[in-house]
């Protein structure tokens, strides 16, 4: 629900926060805009309870979406497809998916991928400079406020979206939440974000707040009905309706089924936080709602897994697994999926991972998928006698077995291709020949690497992924004009990500095109702030170019993150230096000393500050220490 307002009346007493990242680089201190007669505001309530993981947020997006559609701009509009497709699902229909990648497009046991974390982010990212682009393309001189009902309700990616939003839409673009003490203390330890004292109430801004949906019995029986009997596709917009009406009426049962089904969806969308979040809502009911039913128990406890697993909550995902899978799971079949998951537990989920045991469980996977042969399907067993020989790859890769891994991979793309041909678990394909370029990439193999690659693509031409690590073999091998073409590719396939900006951007240094590689630096920081290496090469680069000024508010902010970043602190002095701001190029080469004293240069250059500084005692002191260091050399 959202509401859209031009004036609004002078403000009161403070219970509204601006929402901020202080103390990262590109963090919002800039003043809140002016609210003014000119002002616009947008109010949004973010309870995850009454959206879903986009709650809030999608009413900001849909408003963007609809405005920009009626002005004519396509070209943003397909700029940000993918984001709009996710996430307006009232639209999606106007909104196919411009570039659909197998993992998108697969389901059931077709879908043999998840999405890996950090798509949900480039979702963010991308929702995020939409807004601002729309904000400079019909206001650009308003001010705009988004004034946010429920923040302390909402979810991981509503939390992100709305801090992201603060931080790359000032000054124009200011962003008041309400929030107690518990939300601040809560969000600045799990998303560093910050909360100022906005001095503004709702009341002074005009605005009442946001009434709790309330849909009569006619509504919530047809949408009940049309969920129970899938003849709604975009039903992430209406779960939310339903399970607040069984948890307001206490029928938890039916909350409990709902959220089930919620559970997957954002599952399936890799909204994983937000996915895990109804766990504790189902697990009470759980064996209820399952029965005898091992083949539905074991589908929704993948669901678990992958939600927990995902987010760092692996230990809890292996606790479900036994006590919830393994006593009740006797069909060998699926006894199979239960050691296959419980050996990438201890390959790749727990923080320390402990191959002799993943060994056991992938083998024991295939002693289960073995004897199950004579009683599953022909077809779902070769898939899965393929799956899991995959998942055993994995594991010899990780004991530095590779050949070994090679031959899984490819008598697995035989097999399935031979008994199921070539359309069936095209994604699973896709990722064995994947699976293979990755194992030659690890041996140094590049050209065969490359072959494997382009096999993966011409399965799945629009998985993003596949071109950035393509790029980075090319790079690798100092084809950079190659692997620029490769970058651009999988920018074009994707929402925003950092990496390959980052990566684009080397190319074009190694190329000697120095404005290209800052403007790929700038696009990389403004996704992803918090990466100090980029920030002290893009200052050596703004340097180079004379923009000292730019250099020196770089080397800031890459010490800021890693304060023993002895590179920049060097250059940070030099520019100190030369600026004559000797107390300041002092203290920076104090600090490299400290941290690493037997580098004889860094006496020279402190030598030097002293000489400047009238210091003469020091400065002999430090041309002794240097020459100390070079004799110790």
């Amino acid at each position: 629900m959202r509401q859209d307002h031009d004036a609004v009346a002078p403000h009161t007493a403070a219970t509204l926060f601006r929402l901020s990242q202080p103390g990262m680089p590109g963090a919002v201190h800039a003043p809140m805009p002016t609210v003014g007669s000119q002002s616009r505001i947008f109010h949004v309530h973010a309870d995850f309870s009454r959206g879903g993981a986009w709650s809030g947020a999608r009413d900001l997006v849909e408003a963007a979406f609809l405005d920009l559609e009626a002005r004519g701009e396509h070209a943003l509009i397909a700029k940000h497809n993918y984001e709009l497709n996710r996430v307006l699902p009232t639209h999606r229909q106007r909104i196919p998916l411009k570039y659909a990648n197998l993992t998108d497009l697969a389901g059931g046991t077709e879908r043999t991928r998840n999405y890996p974390l950090d798509r949900a982010y480039r979702l963010v990212h991308g929702l995020v400079g939409m807004i601002v682009a729309w904000k400079r393309l019909v206001a650009p001189e308003q001010s705009w406020l988004v004034v946010v009902e429920g923040f302390g309700e909402t979810q991981h990616l509503g939390r992100r979206f709305f801090a992201e939003l603060a931080r790359r839409g000032a000054p124009g673009i200011g962003v008041l939440v309400d929030a107690d003490t518990q939300t601040q203390a809560q969000a600045t330890s799990a998303a560093r974000l910050g909360f100022d004292d906005s001095g503004l109430t709702l009341e002074a801004l005009g605005l009442s707040p946001l009434p709790p949906p309330r849909p009569d019995a006619d509504e919530l029986a047809a949408i009940h009905d049309a969920l129970r009997a899938n003849r709604i596709s975009n039903w992430e917009d209406h779960y939310p309706t339903l399970l607040a009406h069984y948890r307001r009426t206490g029928d938890t049962i039916e909350a409990a089924r709902v959220a089930l089904r919620a559970l997957c969806i954002n599952n399936h969308y890799g909204y994983y936080h937000e996915s895990s979040s109804f766990i504790d809502s189902v697990l009470p009911h759980f064996d209820a709602l399952m029965g005898d039913d091992q083949i539905n128990r074991w589908d929704y406890i993948g669901n678990f897994y992958t939600g927990l697993a995902t987010t760092g909550r692996e230990e809890e995902a292996l606790r479900i697994v036994l006590e919830r899978a393994e006593p009740h799971i006797v069909l060998s079949e699926y006894r199979a999926k239960m050691h296959y998951l419980l050996s990438m537990t201890y390959l790749r989920y727990l923080k320390t991972p402990d191959l002799p045991r993943a060994e056991h469980h992938i083998l024991a996977a295939m002693d289960a998928i073995d004897a199950a042969e004579d009683e599953a399907k022909r077809e779902d067993y070769v898939f899965l006698k393929v799956f899991i020989g995959n998942g055993l790859a994995f594991l010899r890769v990780r004991q530095g077995r590779h050949e070994e891994a090679l031959s899984l991979c490819q008598s697995g793309y035989d097999l399935l291709t031979r008994e199921l041909g070539e359309e069936r678990h095209m994604l699973h394909r896709s990722v064995l020949q994947y699976n293979t370029a990755q194992v030659y990439a690890m041996l140094g193999r590049g050209d065969e690497a490359m072959d494997y690659y382009h096999k993966a693509i011409e399965m799945d031409p629009h998985y993003s992924e596949y071109y950035n690590e393509i790029g980075n073999i090319l790079q690798r091998g100092e084809r950079f004009e190659e692997a620029a073409r490769m970058y651009d590719m999988a920018v074009e396939y994707s929402a925003p990500y950092p990496e390959v900006h980052f990566n684009k951007g080397m190319c074009a240094l190694n190329l000697g095109m120095t404005d290209e590689a800052i403007a790929c630096f700038d696009a990389s920081l403004e996704l992803n702030p918090l990466q100090p290496d980029v920030h002290a090469l893009r200052a050596e680069l703004r340097e180079e170019a004379g923009d000292r000024e730019g250099a020196l508010r770089d080397y800031d902010n890459a010490i800021a993150l890693a304060p023993d970043l002895l590179p920049a602190r060097v250059n940070r002095a030099v520019l100190h230096f030369e600026a004559g701001r000797h107390d300041l190029a002092l203290a920076d080469m104090d600090r490299v000393i400290a941290l690493d004293p037997a580098e004889a240069s860094h006496y020279l250059n402190r030598a030097e500050i002293h000489k400047a500084m009238a210091q003469r005692e020091l400065y002999q002191r430090d041309l002794a220490a240097a020459e100390a260091c070079e004799a110790a050399a």
